[in-house]
C-alpha cells in the first residue's frame, strides 16, 4: 500500500481550520479593496527586491491570501483519513480523474463563454477547480458509504 506519500491525518484538520478564514480574506481583497497592513512594503524596501517583486506594488495581501487557500485545500485533499486502505485509494484517484474531467470541461466552456478581463478572472478562480472537485467527490462519495455501512 502506497499511503508514505498522503500526509498525516492531523494535515488534514489543520486544513479544516484555516480555509475558512483565507477564503473569507480572498473574498474581502477581491471584492472589497481590504488590504493588511503587515503585508504592505515599502518602496525603498521593494527596490532591493526588484528582481522578484512588482514594483508597482506595495501590499502582497492577496498573493497571501491566495497561498493560504490553495495550502488549506492542499492539506485537506491530500491528507491521510483516519482508515487509509486500498478502497480509499482507489476512490482517490477515481475522484482525481473527475476532478480532471470536469475541470477540463469548465475550461472549455469558460473559453466560449468569457472574454477579455471576465476570462482572466474566470482563469484566476479556476485555479481552485480541480482542487475543490476532487474534495467534494472524495467526500462525498465517503460519506455516502460511511451512510450505506450504517444502513445495514
Amino acid at each position: 500500500m502506497l499511503t508514505k506519500i498522503l500526509l498525516p491525518h492531523r494535515f488534514q484538520k489543520i486544513g479544516w481550520l484555516i480555509i475558512l478564514p483565507f477564503s473569507v480574506l480572498l473574498f474581502a481583497v477581491n471584492y472589497l479593496s481590504f488590504e493588511l497592513s503587515w503585508l504592505s512594503l515599502s518602496q525603498s524596501s521593494a527596490e532591493g527586491l526588484s528582481g522578484f517583486l512588482d514594483p508597482d506594488k506595495t501590499n502582497y495581501t492577496l498573493e497571501f491570501a491566495l497561498i493560504g487557500v490553495f495550502s488549506a485545500l492542499f492539506l485537506i485533499a491530500f491528507s491521510k483519513e483516519k482508515q487509509e486502505d486500498e478502497y480509499i485509494q482507489k476512490l482517490r484517484l477515481d475522484s482525481l480523474l473527475v476532478a480532471f474531467y470536469l475541470n477540463t470541461f469548465i475550461l472549455i466552456l469558460g473559453t466560449l463563454l468569457f472574454y477579455g478581463f471576465g476570462y482572466l478572472e474566470f482563469m484566476g478562480y479556476n485555479m481552485f477547480t480541480i482542487q475543490l472537485i476532487f474534495i467534494a467527490r472524495f467526500k462525498w462519495i465517503l460519506f455516502q458509504q460511511r451512510k450505506s455501512i450504517l444502513a445495514f
